[in-house]
């Protein structure tokens, strides 16, 4: 006969599991809207107060029919252009884009919308004799919605009296290992995308955060990632539990970074593959105002 205290700690175990699960299945369908500011003497007269929308992490989740409730929730924030950071797709063979699609579509019906790679992208691209051409099917397909889709490219952002510059930047295969987080270099970066834009403000749009340093010693202004879900747990006062690299509390889970002249923000994402586990870790779109700083003041 099996003794009542492993009886009681089963149950008691079993309650914690079902508690999570139910937990998981609520944020999941939840939206937060998490907003930044950022200020910078780069920032042109005529881009103070200007809104970024930034998404990411997709993973062909749908809030409401049609992502009717995103749209609105993005609708509310009021953008002056929407970029995309990448893994709004399922890089699977039985998957399809035409959740993403859908929802580019009707973005860009309202705004200027701005696409970067994630690693799901850029593995249906390297894999055709797997996925054949769904990847150039779906870059079609955006280009055709007005979708701006960017790849290892620098474009110019212009307002009434200045403008500022937009770069996306993929990174290569090995920076996606599990296990194992290689070493990035300036001159890796220089070399894929060209050196820094120098006076100018510049947004990069760069999948995986786990390069900060390496955007920083680039010199990039602000930092637009993704890719960890937000550590998918994230636990009070200590952050996200595992990347998708298998890196235990990384140390870019989620929120605002700073180093050097570099601010990155890392947003939780909106969907999952795999894992679809989230706990105290709600699906995010990120808003990002943009704020004019005057010479001699602080943030």
């Amino acid at each position: 006969m099996i003794p009542l205290w492993i009886l009681v700690v089963v149950a008691i175990f079993a309650i914690i599991i079902a508690g999570v699960v139910l937990l998981s299945i609520y944020e999941n369908k939840q939206l937060s809207v998490e907003s930044y500011e950022i200020c910078s003497e780069k920032i042109p007269q005529g881009f103070d107060g200007y809104r970024i929308v930034f998404l990411t992490d997709l993973h062909c989740r749908e809030f409401g029919d049609k992502n009717e409730k995103l749209l609105e929730a993005i609708a509310q924030c009021k953008p002056d252009v929407v970029l995309i950071g990448g893994d709004m797709v399922v890089s699977r063979e039985n998957s399809t884009e035409e959740v993403p699609l859908r929802l580019l579509k009707d973005l860009a019906k309202e705004y200027p919308v701005y696409y970067a790679d994630g690693n799901h992208e850029l593995r249906l691209a390297r894999n055709e004799e797997i996925f054949g051409v769904r990847y150039k099917d779906y870059i079609h397909k955006m280009k055709e919605y007005d979708v701006q889709h960017m790849s290892n490219e620098t474009i110019v952002l212009a307002a009434d009296d200045g403008f500022i510059s937009l770069t996306a930047f993929d990174l290569e295969k090995k920076f996606y290992h599990r296990f194992h987080v290689p070493q990035m270099t300036k001159e890796e970066i220089e070399t894929a995308i060209g050196e820094h834009a120098g006076k100018v403000f510049q947004i990069l749009l760069v999948h995986n955060p786990n390069y900060m340093e390496a955007y920083a010693d680039f010199g990039s202004d602000l930092v637009l990632s993704g890719h960890f879900h937000g550590g998918m747990v994230r636990i009070p006062g200590l952050g996200g539990v595992i990347s998708p690299q298998f890196q235990i509390f990384p140390k870019y889970d989620a929120g605002e970074f700073r180093k050097k002249n570099t601010t990155m923000i890392v947003s939780r994402g909106l969907g999952n593959h795999s894992i679809k586990l989230r706990v105290f870790n709600r699906p995010e779109i990120s808003v990002i105002t943009l704020k004019k700083q005057r010479s001699g003041h602080g943030d």
